[in-house]
């Protein structure tokens, strides 16, 4: 895939479907352990996700990205798909789209044993400011922030 061009666009209608399937796959491979023997708890048709962004490759959704307000809320990229820049093109997508919002700080919220998560968005210029359990689920949480690139001038 190295040579293979990678495009971040807003998701078609006919592909919140797609949408919500990469978001289930990679949700369930990732923190099947956390939920075990119960399914992890997705509330995927609450998101409008015609706000997200995708990373398209080879005409195939790889990645998806959905911010809301100064948050990254959701960021998910098939497993055969990482270490390619995926993840951090998407990310610096909705780091992008909170600055224009005029957001001085972007946040997201990680769980704290998702130490592939956790590094990478500390390779993306993150820093965690608090840890916290889970409101509902009690296990540890990592809150990341980072400062939004936007310039202050244009405010």
């Amino acid at each position: 895939m190295a040579t293979t061009e990678v495009l971040i666009r807003r998701p078609q209608s006919h592909e919140h479907h797609a949408v919500r399937a990469l978001v289930t796959a990679v949700a369930n491979e990732t923190f099947a352990n956390l939920f075990a023997p119960n399914p992890v708890p997705l509330k995927l048709e609450e998101e409008d996700w015609s706000l997200a962004w995708v990373a398209v490759c080879d005409s195939k959704i790889v990645g998806v990205l959905l911010t809301n307000q100064e948050w990254v809320s959701d960021l998910w990229v098939l497993r055969e798909n990482r270490g390619h820049g995926i993840g951090r093109k998407l990310l610096a997508q909705g780091e992008s789209e909170i600055a224009a919002r005029g957001h001085q700080t972007c946040r997201l919220r990680v769980v704290k044993s998702n130490t592939v998560a956790v590094e990478f968005y500390f390779h993306q210029g993150w820093c965690i400011a608090r840890e916290f359990p889970h409101e509902k689920y009690h296990h540890a949480m990592l809150e990341m922030v980072k400062s939004s690139q936007a310039d202050s001038s244009s405010r």
